[in-house]
C-alpha cells in the first residue's frame, strides 16, 4: 500500500516538474528580448578593392643608344640631385663631326657662288649703261634682257641651295647637341650601371626618379573600369605595416586595355585596365615595389538601409525580421551594396519599419519578442 502511495506520489511531482519547465518554456518564449533598429535613409558608398605596386611618380631610365655614337661619360653619380635639363650621359660621333665640317665646306661654297652672280649682274648693269650710251636704253636692255635673265635664275638655284645647306646645318647642330643627353625631370639619380656603358647588358645606364613621391599601380577588370573614374578618393593600405593607412586619388584610368603577350589572339582571357593612385602623405614608410590594397570609393549615395547584423541568408534569399504587433514577422528583402555597418535593402521594407539586429537563432517567424 505504500508503495503505491510512493509511486503516485512520485508520478504528481513528475507532472508538476514537466508543467513547471513547460510554463517556463512558454514565458521564455513569450520574453525574448531583441535589439531593433529603423530601416533610415543613410549615406552608403561603393568600394572595389584592387591590389596594386608602389612605384615612383616619376622616374626615367636610360640605356645605352649606339646610334648616338660611342658613350664616352656619365656625367652624373648614385645620389646626386639633378633638375631637368642637367647634363646626364656625353657621346662622341666622328661620323657627325665630318659631316658638320663638310657643310661648312658647302655653305661656303654655296655663298661663293651666289656672290660671284651677284657680281656678274653688277658687271651687266654697268655693261648695259655703257651700251645705252652707244644705242640707246631700250636697245641696251633688249640686248641684255637674256644675260640677266639667266643671272636671275642661276642667282635663284644658288640660294635654294644655300638655304638647304643650312637646313642640313641646323639638322646636324641638333644631332651633335643630342650627343649630350639631359635629363628630362627633376629628381635623383638612384642607379648608376658602368657596365652597361659597355653594351654587354640589357639594363639601364641611369636610373632616375622622385623619391619623395608616389604613386600606386594596378589593374581593374573591364566592369571596375564602368565605376572608377579619375579623382575619386581612395584608401590605401598594406599588409607590411597594418596599423596604417594612407589617403589617395585615382589619377588616371586607362582608355585602353593593357596589352599582353598572353591576351593576344584570345578571345577568354580577361581584359585589364591599368589604373594609377597618387597618395597625400609626405610621411610615408613604405618603399617601391610594396604590394598594397586601394580601397576605391565609386559612389556616395543615400538609400534606404539596415545594420549588417540584420539581414540573414536563407540559399539564395535574404531576409529579416520586423516587429508587428509585438511579435516577429520574418521578410523577404532584396539588398544592395554594403558600406561600413549598413546594408542597402532595395524592395521589401519601408522607411520607419523596425527590424531586428542579430536575431536569436530560435527566433521564428509569429514569436512574441519585447525590445531591449
Amino acid at each position: 500500500m505504500k508503495k503505491k502511495i510512493w509511486i503516485s506520489i512520485g508520478v504528481v511531482l513528475l507532472i508538476a516538474v514537466l508543467v513547471g519547465i513547460n510554463v517556463a518554456n512558454m514565458s521564455n518564449k513569450e520574453d525574448v528580448a531583441v535589439e531593433t533598429a529603423k530601416v533610415e535613409e543613410r549615406e552608403i558608398t561603393g568600394n572595389v578593392m584592387v591590389p596594386g605596386t608602389l612605384s615612383l611618380s616619376e622616374e626615367d631610365f636610360l640605356y645605352l643608344d649606339p646610334e648616338r655614337g660611342e658613350l664616352t661619360e656619365i656625367l652624373v653619380k648614385e645620389g646626386d640631385k639633378i633638375e631637368e635639363g642637367t647634363p646626364l650621359l656625353r657621346y662622341e660621333n666622328e661620323q657627325l663631326k665630318l659631316e658638320k665640317e663638310q657643310n661648312a665646306l658647302s655653305l661656303e661654297s654655296a655663298y661663293l657662288q651666289i656672290n660671284q652672280i651677284k657680281d656678274k649682274i653688277a658687271d651687266l648693269d654697268e655693261n648695259e649703261k655703257e651700251l645705252a650710251k652707244e644705242v640707246g636704253e631700250e636697245e641696251a636692255k633688249k640686248q641684255i634682257k637674256a644675260e640677266r635673265e639667266q643671272l636671275k635664275v642661276d642667282l635663284k638655284v644658288a640660294d635654294l641651295e644655300a638655304r638647304q645647306v643650312v637646313l642640313q646645318k641646323e639638322t646636324l647642330e641638333k644631332s651633335l647637341a643630342d650627343l649630350e643627353v639631359k635629363s628630362k625631370i627633376a629628381g635623383t639619380v638612384l642607379s648608376v650601371d658602368e657596365d652597361a656603358k659597355e653594351g654587354t647588358v640589357q639594363t639601364p645606364i641611369l636610373h632616375i626618379g622622385k623619391a619623395d613621391s608616389y604613386i600606386v599601380k594596378g589593374y581593374i577588370s573591364e566592369y571596375d573600369s564602368l565605376k572608377i573614374k579619375e579623382k575619386q578618393p581612395v584608401i590605401i593600405k598594406s599588409d607590411a605595416i597594418p596599423d596604417q593607412e594612407w589617403k589617395g586619388t585615382v589619377t588616371k584610368v586607362s582608355l585602353l586595355p593593357e596589352q599582353t603577350d598572353a591576351a593576344m589572339g584570345s578571345e577568354d582571357t580577361a581584359v585589364q585596365y591599368p589604373i594609377e593612385v597618387a597618395i597625400e602623405a609626405t610621411d610615408f614608410e613604405a618603399k617601391p615595389g610594396f604590394k598594397l590594397i586601394m580601397d576605391i570609393e565609386t559612389d556616395k549615395r543615400k538609400v534606404k538601409s539596415v545594420p549588417l547584423e540584420a539581414v540573414k541568408q536563407d540559399g539564395e534569399e535574404n531576409y529579416v525580421f520586423v516587429i508587428d504587433n509585438g511579435k516577429a514577422l520574418r521578410k523577404e528583402v532584396e539588398v544592395g551594396p554594403t558600406s561600413n555597418e549598413y546594408m542597402e535593402v532595395k524592395t521589401g521594407l519601408e522607411a520607419g519599419e523596425e527590424v531586428i539586429v542579430s536575431p536569436p537563432i530560435n527566433l521564428t517567424n509569429g514569436m512574441e519578442v519585447n525590445k531591449k
